[in-house]
């Protein structure tokens, strides 16, 4: 029997009974070895209650965790510092740097949004029969499940997040505006291409008209 790395398909020896072409799945030393590494990097979350700790690129520290209250939950482009959530944006740069410098201490807790989980509904599938009527929808349990990251930084660190974050929502905000006005630019020529084909044909039929009573006229002269 041969035996094969199910991952790979390298072919890694054979074991008795030799005369058995049947495969038998294993692991070669590259595809564990590869498994492991990929396995280290993924951060493991934790359920409701529980915490997990992280480690950044920069040599800091947090705390992954669920955020299940209302006052705990953030959005995106706002951080809680030391508990006092700002959204992050040139217009409140001012009150935000006035906030950090009244802090009486050189490091403080920031916590900003990690990760979000959500549960999708499966797609119906078949087709609606006719005499079915419409369902009335209920309100739905909310499944997504909010992970914050805290951890403990120098108060300049957490300007430089707080400027990050901004021009990303600066960003974020340009491309959807840029968007919307893309949009409302072609239904503008769209209307205004019909505008134009109707007052055509409404030009067309009014010259046929009068065409036809000139028409009559000479005939009766």
């Amino acid at each position: 029997m041969k035996i094969i790395c199910s991952f790979c398909k390298t072919a890694l020896g054979e074991q008795e009974p030799f005369d058995n072409p049947a495969e038998i799945k294993a692991k070669c030393v590259a595809c564990i070895t590869k498994e492991q590494e990929e396995a280290s990097r993924f951060i493991f979350e934790p359920k409701p209650g529980q915490t997990q700790d992280v480690d950044f690129d920069n040599g800091l520290k947090g705390v992954l965790w669920i955020a299940q209250d209302k006052e705990d939950k953030l959005f995106i482009g706002e951080l809680a510092v030391s508990g006092k959530k700002f959204f992050c944006s040139k217009y409140g740069r001012k009150e935000f740097q006035n906030y950090l410098e009244r802090l009486a201490v050189e490091e403080a807790d920031v916590t900003f949004l990690h990760s979000i989980t959500c549960k999708l509904e499966p797609p119906q599938r078949g087709r609606k029969k006719k005499q079915d009527l419409p369902k009335i929808e209920e309100s739905k349990k909310d499944d997504s499940i909010q992970y914050n990251c805290t951890m403990k930084a120098p108060k300049y660190l957490i300007g430089h997040m707080f400027d990050d974050m901004a021009e990303r929502m600066d960003r974020v905000t340009e491309i959807l505006a840029n968007g919307a006005l893309k949009i409302w630019k072609e239904e503008q020529f769209k209307s205004m291409v019909e505008n134009t084909d109707s007052s055509s044909m409404s030009g067309v039929l009014s010259r046929t008209n009068s065409n036809d009573l000139t028409s009559k006229e000479i005939g009766d002269s």
